[in-house]
């Protein structure tokens, strides 16, 4: 028993030293080493329905499913490069076409994201320690991508084998639903919807561009009804939400 404590003792001061840990928070938009960067071919992702890494969310399958939120987020994502000369794409149902000839690639890219989001999340001792210090500090959704999910050779493979498998796609687009829930709290009602979109390098799983965002909107007061769903969606998706996108232009610059 005096041993088990000890060995208690020192766990908790270890797992306590990892919260001291101080890592800037990685900045959205163009990543630093990638300003100057304008991808050739970039091949967009089905949307991937996944729990937020670092805030506490949850995602309601049923939700997800009758208010087509996959197909939602694309439409979305492709309205915002419509007449963008500068952006050579291949989209969500051109990729998925290629992938047919792969079937367990699609899947397998989505399930090793979220078996890394599941092991930071885990709150088992001795997972935590098998993460680096900036893993363990992550605090947005880019910490996580930089941080812990680019260590994985799994993901670095399946990236590699992504280009191979789309035209030699040198980078890809993933858009990850990170957060759909209806909320009630002192008879108020609301969403929450939240999305976090990474461009990526296919050769080295290097972040080239993301964002992470998460919006709430409510219902008036007395209303008892959820607000509608969509409304949190298009909240998001704004053109603010795009800047610095390699090779985009804003609406003003597209305007001139």
């Amino acid at each position: 028993m005096k041993i088990s404590s000890k060995i208690s003792g020192i766990l908790a001061l270890v797992l306590l030293s990892f919260g001291c840990v101080s890592v800037p928070a990685s900045r959205e938009g163009v990543q630093g080493d990638a300003v100057a960067l304008n991808p050739a071919r970039i091949a967009a992702f089905t949307p991937i329905l996944m729990p937020h890494p670092v805030q506490l969310t949850s995602i309601d399958p049923t939700t997800a499913a009758s208010a087509k939120v996959q197909t939602f987020v694309e439409s979305r994502i492709l309205a915002s490069f419509k007449n963008q000369p500068n952006v050579n794409g291949i989209s969500f149902q051109s990729v998925r076409t290629a992938l047919t000839s792969y079937p367990r690639l699609a899947s397998d890219i989505g399930s090793e994201m979220k078996a890394v989001g599941q092991l930071t999340n885990s709150g088992i001792a001795r997972e935590t320690l098998l993460l680096s210090k900036e893993c363990r500090a992550r605090k947005n959704f880019l910490d996580f991508y930089k941080h812990c999910l680019v260590g994985s050779q799994k993901w670095i493979s399946h990236l590699n084998q992504f280009s191979s498998a789309v035209q030699n796609t040198d980078s890809i687009l993933i858009p990850v639903i990170t957060a759909l829930e209806k909320m009630t709290e002192n008879d108020i009602y609301s969403v929450r919807f939240g999305v976090a979109l990474l461009l990526v390098d296919t050769n080295s799983g290097k972040l080239i561009w993301g964002r992470d965002a998460l919006v709430r909107i409510e219902s008036p007061l007395g209303a008892k009804q959820f607000p509608d769903l969509q409304a949190a969606m298009e909240k998001v998706f704004n053109e603010a939400f795009w800047a610095e996108f390699p090779g985009r232009r804003s609406r003003a610059e597209a305007g001139k």
